[in-house]
């Protein structure tokens, strides 16, 4: 690895040309200034001045003696006292040395250690935020070809095919041989290849990634030098980053995998529950049906005009209310796997005129109010919408009582339609909860199915629905729709605009 281009790179200290002449000019400086105050001052002050530089070299003792102690310009001593000047100078230089040696190295390891968790800082941050094994992979090549001068990959294992390893993240082209050292790292949970002790020879390093115990990959670092350099500090990085990695790796597919076993669940109680449901709303008027339709086989001639005009309401009644709940299941299918609505400018009259028509028998003789604006269109899917109507009011036949009212207005950018019936209104604790699949207002048939399609194809929409207890009694259904929609379509609105509404009315 490359320790120069590195900007987490500190390289080892070593004695250069530059320190050997940083202490030569200290002991020059201090025996130049010594020979200026010869004259001046006494042996003993001169002594402090090369103090200072006797934290820079032990020589400064051999200048010290040859300038000053007597005879001067010769290193003989004749005075046996000087020796213990020497001596004393030689062994306050020395541990002076070694200390100011020491708090170098350890401030050179300082912010070697302070910019390595800088790094692992930044890497885990990031590494955090991925909600995806290739989101992971692709943090983890780009912090470490940031902070080394390499290149790398992110290699995982394929759980379907044993000993098979995948490219998740890099550009980094592995030879061969270069895959042997990664299922050699994979396997034996270690580091291996070059810049270690196990395949030195190779011309990648791979460290592995590690899920708790488990192997789930490894990353391929290819660098010009020995990454066990940069003062020894670079290939504890890389696996401190590799084990970040692996237990990311890990997380984000126990969170795939735990995303998938509830999706399973939800779907397995969803079954369970539609079955519960809806059995009973298709077996009731399939008996019915079926008992109908037997009796008018077996029996034509032993009943009368009136009981077979009886059964046959009975067959058509219940069989609408079938094709009502299979329609329900349909449309619910349909936008919950998202369908995207198709969009028309459509009356709202004759919206509310289809599904009048297709519950006339629900309604019977019950009151209709309607208070519809006069030429509003609404851009929406005229099928599925027209479907939300023919919920909501036969959610008020089934559950309120008459008179039904239907308004819808325009208010600004939105349009706004109300269904609102005269019955005893929302039970206290259920509110929005009513449109949540399979809960029912009452015990009236049903598999509680119709506002959740409704809901569903409001919000398919764009757009909201609301329900509250009205002023007076009986529940209130809002619908808020967009006004405007730049994908609708307007198919011969002249022509529609006319249409007229059939007014049920008692």
């Amino acid at each position: 690895m490359d320790a120069t281009s590195s900007p987490l790179t500190i390289a080892p200290q070593r004695a250069t040309a530059a320190a050997y002449g940083r202490a030569v000019f200290a002991i020059a400086s201090a025996t130049a200034i010594g020979m200026a105050l010869a004259g001046y001052a006494t042996t003993a002050e001169i002594t402090m001045l090369y103090l200072i530089s006797i934290m820079l070299a032990s020589l400064a003792v051999a200048a010290f003696d040859f300038c000053f102690v007597p005879p001067r310009f010769a290193f003989a001593v004749s005075d046996l006292r000087y020796l213990m000047t020497f001596a004393v100078m030689f062994a306050a230089g020395l541990v002076i040395s070694t200390l100011t040696t020491r708090l170098r190295r350890q401030e050179h390891d300082a912010v070697l250690r302070e910019r390595d968790t800088a790094a692992l800082l930044a890497f885990t941050r990031d590494i955090a935020a991925a909600v995806a094994p290739r989101d992971a992979a692709a943090v983890t090549v780009a912090h470490l070809e940031a902070c080394f001068s390499v290149t790398a990959s992110v290699l995982v294992t394929d759980p379907h095919t044993p000993g098979a390893l995948a490219t998740l993240a890099g550009q980094l082209a592995l030879a061969p041989a270069d895959l042997e050292v990664v299922r050699w790292a994979v396997d034996h949970g270690q580091s291996g290849g070059h810049g270690t002790e196990t395949l030195g020879d190779a011309q990648i390093l791979a460290v592995p990634l590690l899920s708790g115990r488990d192997p789930v990959g490894a990353i391929a670092v290819q660098a010009r030098h020995d990454p066990g350099h940069r003062g020894g500090a670079a290939l504890p990085l890389i696996e401190a980053m590799a084990r970040q990695a692996g237990l990311a790796l890990g997380r984000v597919k126990f969170a795939d995998q735990a995303r998938e076993a509830a999706l399973r669940a939800r779907t397995e109680e969803t079954r369970n529950a539609l079955l519960s449901a809806v059995s009973h709303d298709l077996r009731t008027p399939l008996s019915v049906i079926i008992g109908a339709a037997t009796s008018l086989r077996d029996d034509p001639e032993r009943l009368s005009a009136a009981a077979r005009r009886e059964l046959v309401g009975s067959i058509v009644e219940d069989a609408q209310r079938l094709e009502r709940v299979l329609g329900n299941l349909l449309q619910l299918t349909r936008v919950e796997s998202g369908l995207v609505p198709s969009r028309e400018l459509i009356p709202i009259e004759e919206l509310v005129g289809g599904a009048l028509t297709q519950l006339e028998d629900a309604i019977g003789e019950r009151e209709i109010h309607l208070d519809l604006a006069a030429d509003l269109v609404v851009p929406v899917d005229a099928v599925l919408f027209e479907q939300v109507l023919i919920n909501l009011i036969d959610n008020a036949v089934k559950h309120g009582a008459p008179p039904i009212e239907l308004r819808a207005r325009r208010d600004g950018a939105a349009v706004v339609i109300e269904v609102r019936d005269h019955g005893p209104g929302v039970p206290a604790g259920l509110g929005q909860r009513l449109f949540d699949k399979f809960v029912r207002a009452s015990t009236a048939p049903g598999a509680g199915l119709g506002l959740a399609v409704a809901r569903a194809i409001v919000e398919a929409h764009g757009g909201s629905i609301v329900v509250a207890n009205a002023p007076g009694g009986g529940a209130r259904f809002s619908i808020e729709l967009p006004a405007e929609h730049p994908a609708a379509i307007r198919p011969h609105i002249d022509e529609l605009a006319g249409l007229p509404v059939r007014d049920v009315a008692s």
